[in-house]
């Protein structure tokens, strides 16, 4: 199981801006995953518990937190994809990012692998019987990904 420390180490590699919470509560986390019917694992459930919501560069990453706009609140942004959007986001997954151009990046919530859920990507102009692609095997991974890409 990776501690929080792993994000703080990606992010330290970054040296544009930075921008992100506090924390969330267990509280908030727990509802979130009572309402999204799910379970935060490994790297992802640890940037919640240690930043709750982050912003890198120009990139937008939802979470939780009470001084966050709606368009990037995660649990609310998840329940818009799945209820509201088309094609609906299934249940099973998590959006957490949104790619400029309606796509989202999301936590795949069926499998734990080495403590690890991966990311995958749901396309907006694909059908709903897509299968999401793979991106990266964790959120750490990802992180590390978008902070390359910078």
């Amino acid at each position: 199981m990776m501690s929080a420390g792993v994000i703080r180490t990606i992010l330290q590699d970054f040296h544009g801006q930075i921008e992100h919470g506090s924390g969330a509560t267990t509280e908030e986390i727990a509802d979130c995953e009572r309402q999204l019917g799910v379970r935060f694992a490994g790297s992802f459930a640890d940037y919640l518990q240690s930043y709750g919501w982050l912003s890198v560069g120009t990139n937008e990453i939802y979470g939780l937190g009470a001084e966050i706009g709606l368009w990037r609140r995660l649990k609310e942004m998840t329940l818009s994809e799945r209820t509201e959007m088309y094609p609906p986001l299934p249940s099973y997954l998590v959006a957490f990012y949104n790619d400029g151009f309606g796509n989202q990046h999301c936590l795949d919530t069926r499998y734990v692998v080495d403590g690890e859920q991966r990311i995958v990507f749901w396309n907006h102009e694909a059908g709903p019987d897509q299968t999401p692609k793979f991106i990266a095997g964790s959120f750490a991974d990802w992180l590390r990904q978008l902070i390359a890409a910078e």
